[in-house]
């Protein structure tokens, strides 16, 4: 099946996607990219809404009792574990890549989206205007395309990803990542987003796979499991 993903995630369909408020009000999405970032770093969820009360009553908070600098403060205090090479599979418009890489990682970020170079400056703009210097990669290709060496990276994001990809491209590239990558697998979506069929949500062509219990159960399998809560899964790979 073909499926012409950079079309599909063009400027237009960013500007109307999950998260545009809480960008245009200068932070990232606290209930699924905030957590995902947490997990990378061994904070939990519970520390995550403690700090952030508004998220414990909705997850999709997007107001503005909180900012940018807020999140990065908390991240750095709680911190139990510090990633050295990131990779994010689905970076849509760059907020989550901008903020690792405004913490001082070393970022790669795969983004099939034609427009994907001018949406992270835009998000750069609203969220770091000062940041002059990056240290991300940006691979605009589709995930299949893009001949990823898993063995590299000790840390990968999905954030709101994994129901955008088809299996038949997905599923060959997470037997590579089983076979080839040691580190910290994380996928995140809003919590009550769980489980996704195709076509629940967004049209079939959007969120184009099953996201369900069996499938985390099969990423699991062998691994250890430090975070699995409806749509959160974060294994040790």
């Amino acid at each position: 099946m073909e499926t012409d993903y950079a079309t599909l995630y063009n400027h237009a369909f960013m500007q109307k996607s999950d998260g545009i408020k809480n960008l245009n009000n200068k932070h990232i999405k606290f209930g699924d990219a905030l957590a995902a970032i947490s997990y990378a770093h061994d904070i939990s969820y519970e520390q995550l809404i403690e700090r952030f009360p508004e998220v414990k009553g909705n997850e999709r908070y997007d107001g503005t009792a909180h900012t940018l600098q807020d999140q990065i403060e908390f991240i750095k205090s709680n911190a139990k574990r510090t990633p050295k090479k990131i990779l994010e599979i689905g970076a849509g418009r760059g907020e989550v890549t901008l903020f690792l890489d405004a913490m001082g990682y070393s970022v790669t970020a795969v983004e099939p989206g034609t427009d994907v170079f001018s949406a992270i400056e835009q998000s750069k703009q609203k969220l770091f205007p000062d940041q002059n210097t990056h240290n991300y990669e940006i691979i605009n290709k589709s995930l299949h395309l893009a001949n990823i060496d898993y063995a590299q990276y000790d840390t990968i994001l999905m954030v709101e990803s994994l129901e955008h990809i088809l299996a038949e491209h997905f599923d060959p590239q997470w037997e590579r990542i089983n076979a080839t990558f040691s580190g910290y697998f994380i996928v995140v979506n809003w919590k009550r987003y769980h489980p996704i069929a195709v076509g629940q949500y967004a049209r079939p062509e959007i969120h184009c796979r099953l996201v369900d219990d069996a499938l985390y159960d099969s990423y699991s399998e062998g691994h250890t499991v430090k975070v699995r809560d409806r749509s959160h899964l974060c294994v040790k790979i």
